[in-house]
Order: C-alpha cells, then sequence, then structure tokens
C-alpha cells in the first residue's frame, strides 16, 4: 500500500502537485531535512497558524468519499487553527469545489503538508476510533466533530427542483452500491424493499451504470455526476444506502438516512450519529476488507443477517411517525 499511497487514490495525473522526494544524495539531503520537519508538525502548526503559513492536506486514500472525509479534516483544523491557510490536494475537487474553509484545492504541495488517512486504522482493523479523531491526533488535535457538510449552489438546487417537481410522494434516493463488495445488501433483498415502498413514495435510484436494475424506481444511476446526485438527494425526504460517497453527501446536506453497515466497517469508526446506522457482528467482522487485497468466505452473512422488515421498519418510523 506504501507505493500506492504516493500519489493520491492512485491518479497519476497528480503526481505533478506532489513534493518530490528526492532518492539520490545530494538532493536527498533536502527531502529528508523536509521530512524531518513535517514530523515535528504537531508541535509548530500554532506557530504556522499565528503567522498565516500554507500547510497541504492531502487525501491521500482518494475515494471520492475520501474527499468529504478529507474537507472535515480540514474544518476541524481550522477550527483550532483558524489562521492557517489549507490547500488540499485530492483526486475529487469538484465535491469541495464551494467549501470555504479550503483556501485551494490542487494547488502544488507546499513545504509542510499532512495526509489525511486512515490506513493505520485498516491495517489495525481498528474496532473503535473515529477516522476524523484518528487524523486530528496526529497533530496533538483532541478535539473533533466528525459531520460532513456539503456546498450545493443555488443554481444546482434550482435544477434538482426542476428535474423532481412533478413527483408528488415523499421522496426517497437510494444507492445500492459501494465500490467494496463486503458492504453491499444483496440484491434480492433491495427488490423486496423497493417493491413495498414504491406503493407510498417514490424511490429516486442513484449511483454509477454498475447499479442493478429495479422496478418501480426513477432510475437516475449512471446519468448524473456526483454533484448532480448530491442535488437529487437534496430534496429528498431519506436516503437509504451503504457507507459510500452518498451517505457523506447526504450527511452534509442534514438528509436523514439509514445507513447498511453490516459488519465490514466499525459504525463507531465511520457512523455519523444521526443517521440510523444497521450493523451486524458476526465472529469474523470488522474485516475491513478491500476489494483487490481480500474477499469474503462468509458469503456476506453481515449483510444477509440485516432483513428487509427491519429496514422498512425504520423507515416508516422516521417518514410515518406515530401521533
Amino acid at each position: 500500500m506504501r507505493d500506492y499511497g504516493e500519489i493520491p487514490g492512485g491518479k497519476n495525473e497528480l503526481k505533478s502537485l506532489l513534493y518530490p522526494f528526492h532518492k539520490i544524495y545530494p538532493l536527498k539531503f533536502w527531502s529528508k531535512y523536509r521530512w524531518g520537519k513535517n514530523s515535528k508538525l504537531p508541535n509548530i502548526i500554532g506557530t504556522l497558524s499565528k503567522k498565516g503559513n500554507w500547510v497541504t492536506v492531502i487525501d491521500r486514500l482518494g475515494a471520492p468519499g475520501d474527499a468529504l472525509i478529507t474537507a472535515n479534516v480540514i474544518r476541524d483544523i481550522k477550527s483550532e487553527y483558524p489562521d492557517l491557510k489549507i490547500n488540499c490536494i485530492t483526486p475529487h475537487p469538484e465535491l469541495l469545489r464551494y467549501d470555504p474553509t479550503i483556501d485551494s484545492l490542487n494547488g502544488k504541495e507546499t513545504f509542510y503538508s499532512f495526509d489525511s488517512s486512515y490506513w493505520e486504522l485498516i491495517v489495525q482493523k481498528d474496532q473503535k476510533q473515529n477516522i476524523i479523531s484518528h487524523n486530528l491526533k496526529r497533530l496533538g488535535i483532541k478535539k473533533y466533530n466528525y459531520n460532513s457538510i456539503f456546498y450545493l449552489t443555488i443554481e444546482e438546487k434550482e435544477w434538482c427542483n426542476d428535474i423532481l417537481n412533478e413527483y408528488t410522494k415523499p421522496i426517497i434516493s437510494i444507492c445500492t452500491k459501494s465500490k467494496e463488495p463486503v458492504k453491499n445488501w444483496p440484491i434480492d433483498y433491495w427488490c423486496k424493499l423497493v417493491k413495498i415502498l414504491t406503493s407510498k413514495f417514490t424511490i429516486i435510484h442513484l449511483g454509477d451504470n454498475k447499479e442493478p436494475e429495479l422496478e418501480g424506481v426513477i432510475r437516475m444511476a449512471g446519468k448524473y455526476s456526483m454533484r448532480e446526485s448530491a442535488a437529487l438527494i437534496s430534496i429528498s425526504q431519506l436516503f437509504i444506502g451503504p457507507d459510500s460517497l452518498l451517505m457523506h453527501i447526504a450527511n452534509g446536506l442534514e438528509i436523514k438516512s439509514i445507513i447498511i453497515f453490516g459488519g465490514s466497517r466499525p459504525v463507531r469508526c465511520f457512523g455519523y450519529e444521526n443517521n440510523i446506522n444497521l450493523s451486524s457482528n458476526p465472529a469474523c467482522s470488522p474485516c475491513w476488507i478491500h476489494e483487490g487485497h481480500e474477499s469474503c468466505t462468509k458469503e456476506l452473512e453481515c449483510m444477509r443477517s440485516i432483513s428487509v422488515q427491519k429496514i422498512l421498519s425504520n423507515v416508516l418510523r422516521i417518514l410515518e411517525p406515530r401521533n
């Protein structure tokens, strides 16, 4: 993973933005000097802030959801050190385009920089540590607020209203797939859930073009960009889906959400407190399995143990509360 992590998300187009690490002397002396100075960042970040200096925060893991996690890290750094100037390097700058706490997007890496990453939690198969807390502790910051914020423009809000104004029933947005198979609730469960919900609700199906075909939904999967999908979520009464980008977006738009975690990732690490986070804990959890490195040998027992009825009861509790 170390070689892969050198370039955010493995996106080679970002390589030119990164501060070079020289492997041959005499330039290697300079690289080692910079490395040493950055290792002391927790001790000097307060001084850098007072001087209005720049620090680059790198979205090192680079999945779309990690961009919003990185933005959360930056907000909490700015909360502690408001005069610090922050440049963010990410493979997904479009998701952070209007975030006022970020002073520069995908500018060249500055002398001082910090990786937004939770790779250590993956390796350790951690069960308790919040991903934002984990990052901030590495900077000596104890206080954190795990809460996404997603900024839409007026034009984006108007566009989604035009798209969905013909639907009169309450809108539920769904996404069935994460890029990690161990995070995906079974498709046959989704089919049963959707069949029940469509009698009372308009179901907007979001995600990429790999989403399955579901009957009775308004299929928008694969048709719209990530920002457009965010705009569509913004006028939903509820979002249902896995731990993925759209979970972070929905939270950032203050949309009530039911998140189907299963057992691959701990809710304590990733779950937002104001969501209904459904998890299960077989002996193999949390596995932290990543596609391409490992695969589940238990036939996704942790996902199959979360019933359709459990999702349905939570939907009705949110959208049809008893008087």
